[in-house]
């Protein structure tokens, strides 16, 4: 999905008109749409409150065109799309999200021909009608809980940005098609696009930033740890190199000396991912807290960090380890 930016040009619903119908020829356009405000990061959008039954709501307005809805893949829940046939959708017809139908306190079915009673934005005689309710989606980021929303194809807006759905593949030869269209009709005004999953994905940059932060030092952490733990174990395996060949001539197996050098590390790895554990499940559960839309920590994550972590710590002393135990006992016990 493609979002032009459209702020500069004179007669947005003109331009937008001829710039459909030149899309409209090409098989590369799965199809167009218009609307008054973007998506996304630092898009905007335009807004209105006002009370019902003593309650305050506040909704974000969205002044639309007929294919808005299905360019954008919004999915229906009741009730219809806007019609350029029917008067109506641009006199007093609106469409409302599930968040605004429940703060109606009414049902999908139910919610069809309702006025939505206390609207007054716009200067209508009348509260206007409900033709058809959407599916909620996530127009702000996860921080926040989807709020009420209303679909409006009211005459007095401008139709500030295009969107254009591209077919399924490499959008080269569809992004051409958009800017030859383009100069056809505004030869004089470049074309300012972008596509709408970077738009979204802005408001996720912090996290991004942070999740980069993050895994660079616990990389660089795991790195310099897994060095000072081999540097452990050599030291320990130079003190305890005549053992080791006594022990080899006394019978000992490769794994019961790999065991001995081993165990007393792996036993300090344990306690260290039992401690942290719980330190980290509290981190993470308070920064989750500043998601409306947040996922659940789940106890085998830190199983299978707790092992790979084990894994690691058990690869870097076993290397030293298993060198110890094939060293010709005879050479052990000459060592000074």
């Amino acid at each position: 999905m493609v979002e032009l930016e459209t702020y500069l040009i004179p007669n947005g619903t003109s331009v937008f008109a001829l710039f459909k119908q030149g899309l409209a020829a090409h098989p590369e356009i799965a199809g167009s749409a218009s609307a008054e405000n973007g998506l996304g990061e630092r898009e905007g959008m335009s807004g209105t409150a006002y009370k019902h039954d003593g309650k305050s709501i506040e909704c974000a307005e969205y002044n639309i065109d007929a294919n808005y809805i299905p360019t954008l893949g919004m999915r229906m829940l009741a009730g219809r799309n806007f019609s350029p046939d029917i008067a109506g959708d641009t006199v007093d017809n609106v469409i409302i999200n599930e968040a605004l139908m429940k703060e109606y306190g009414w049902t999908p079915e139910k919610s069809i021909g309702k006025p939505l009673e206390g609207y007054d934005n716009h200067g209508l005689d009348k509260a206007p009608t409900v033709i058809g309710v959407v599916k909620d989606f996530n127009y702000l980021g996860l921080q926040h809980k989807i709020a009420p929303q209303i679909f409006l194809r009211f005459p007095n807006a401008q139709p500030y940005r295009f969107f254009v759905r591209l077919k399924p593949g490499n959008p080269t030869k569809a992004l051409a098609i958009m800017e030859a269209e383009w100069k056809k009709i505004l030869p004089n005004y470049p074309i300012r696009y972008n596509f709408l999953d970077e738009d979204l994905g802005r408001f996720y940059q912090s996290e991004e930033r942070l999740s980069s932060i993050i895994a660079s030092a616990a990389g660089l952490s795991i790195f310099l740890s897994c060095i000072g733990l081999l540097g452990l174990s050599v030291l320990a395996v130079i003190n305890r190199t005549k053992e080791i060949g006594i022990r080899k001539v006394l019978g000992a197996s490769l794994a019961s000396i790999f065991r001995l050098i081993s165990k007393d590390f792996l036993q300090l790895v344990v306690i260290a991912v039992l401690v942290a554990s719980p330190i980290v499940w509290w981190v993470m559960h308070k920064w989750l807290q500043d998601y409306a839309y947040r996922i659940r920590i789940e106890w085998w994550v830190f199983v299978l960090t707790g092992v790979t972590i084990t894994g690691l710590a058990l690869l870097t002393v076993g290397f030293q380890a298993i060198r110890a135990a094939v060293v010709n006992p005879v050479k052990s016990l000459r060592a000074e």
